[in-house]
């Protein structure tokens, strides 16, 4: 089943941890109404676990038949498709630290083995920063065929509850522990938001463990999973025309909505509100489904071919972005302000063309390689 016109939305949310990283200062970033949304690179996460989980389900889950999942091809296909480049970023930046004498033993091994997310003090974002979400798509993976299983054995309402209430127990655990209602109870310290160091020494555990442990993620990739299974089933077939496109812009625009409104609400509320595990992706799921049964305008700009090819290639725009913005500023600082607006779009150009070529001559010859192999070495096993 191919779903190509929710693909350019993945370019779309990896630009905004773009702009979250490096272009905060550069318009319409600067704008102050507009900057939550344009800079909304946490909560662009949280769509691409709803939207992993929604893809996953249309992949290995099938309403009629229920063939056993290949384990084997199962985990090398996943392990081909994030660790090359995964893999050739990190390097770039562990080499980076030894050239500058700051290597980090530890944080090495945990980003080589992808559990970083899973120690707290600053190791999640250690080495390349963006590689904390892949530690815990890693574990989203580990878990999968217990969810398919699930889905398969005639469980599934058991399934949608225990989605239910665990999506209930982290926005409550998450919110309880960022306005420092749960802290007391469970002996912990005081939460307090400030702007934290991309250092290991200077990064509160608990402030790791709210935004970047794997179980605090789960539920929006199991979530996205579960509609994804309820759209193979055909579920979501009543919805079409101009009621679908309608509901699909209303959920985008709500989602943007309670973006830009965020702080506003946190000062009206007097609490603090975090979208980044899952608070919103109701709204994220809406918009997937719609779009994904979309056959209006909107769905066909968004399967031109070029739009599809720039979400293809959002993958490794997203793990390139820090060693490539390290190469990019040394070349470019003799001649081209760090702090201009220009810097930071003729970076993003640089940026999704490298993506691109990436896709093209790296992640995807590597990708088929490995498989092939896999596949080659079955056969003659």
């Amino acid at each position: 089943m191919k779903l190509e016109q929710l693909t350019f939305t993945r370019y779309i949310a990896a630009l905004t941890v773009v702009f979250f990283h490096f272009g905060r200062e550069a318009w319409p970033a600067n704008v102050e109404w507009i900057n939550p949304l344009m800079t909304a690179g946490p909560i662009a996460v949280c769509y691409f676990f709803v939207l992993s989980g929604f893809i996953m389900a249309i992949a290995y889950y099938s309403p009629r038949t229920k063939p056993p999942l290949d384990k084997g091809r199962y985990w090398i296909a996943r392990l081909a498709r994030i660790y090359p480049v995964y893999l050739l970023a990190l390097l770039f930046m562990i080499a980076d630290s030894v050239r500058k004498g700051q290597l980090d033993g530890l944080a090495a091994l945990l980003n080589l083995t992808m559990l970083q997310a899973w120690v707290p003090g600053g190791y999640p974002l250690s080495y390349n920063s963006p590689g904390w979400s892949l530690s815990v798509e890693a574990f989203f993976y580990l878990t999968f065929p217990l969810w398919l299983i699930w889905a398969q054995k005639r469980h599934f309402t058991s399934l949608v509850v225990f989605t239910l209430a665990f999506w209930i127990i982290t926005q409550l655990l998450q919110f309880g522990l960022l306005n420092n209602i749960l802290n007391p109870v469970l002996g912990l310290p005081a939460y307090e938001a400030r702007a934290f160091m991309q250092s290991h020494d200077q990064t509160p555990a608990l402030h790791d463990f709210i935004y970047y442990n794997p179980v605090m993620h789960l539920s929006t990739f199991v979530m996205g999973f579960v509609v994804g299974v309820y759209f193979r089933r055909g579920y979501f077939q009543g919805f079409s025309g101009t009621t679908n496109t309608t509901l699909m812009l209303l959920s985008a625009a709500l989602a943007a909505l309670l973006i830009l409104v965020q702080s506003t609400l946190e000062h009206s509320l007097g609490l603090k509100l975090a979208y980044n595990n899952g608070l919103i992706a109701p709204l994220f799921i809406a918009f997937i489904v719609f779009l994904a049964l979309d056959k209006s305008r909107v769905s066909r700009l968004f399967s031109l071919p070029i739009l599809v090819l720039l979400g293809e290639a959002s993958y490794s725009l997203y793990i390139l972005q820090r060693p490539a913005y390290g190469v990019y500023k040394q070349i470019t600082a003799s001649w081209l302000p760090e702090g201009s607006h220009l810097h930071f779009y003729v970076f993003v150009v640089v940026l999704t063309l490298l993506a691109i070529l990436s896709y093209r001559y790296f992640e995807t010859p590597v990708r088929h390689w490995i498989n092939q192999r896999y596949a080659s070495s079955g056969k003659t096993g």
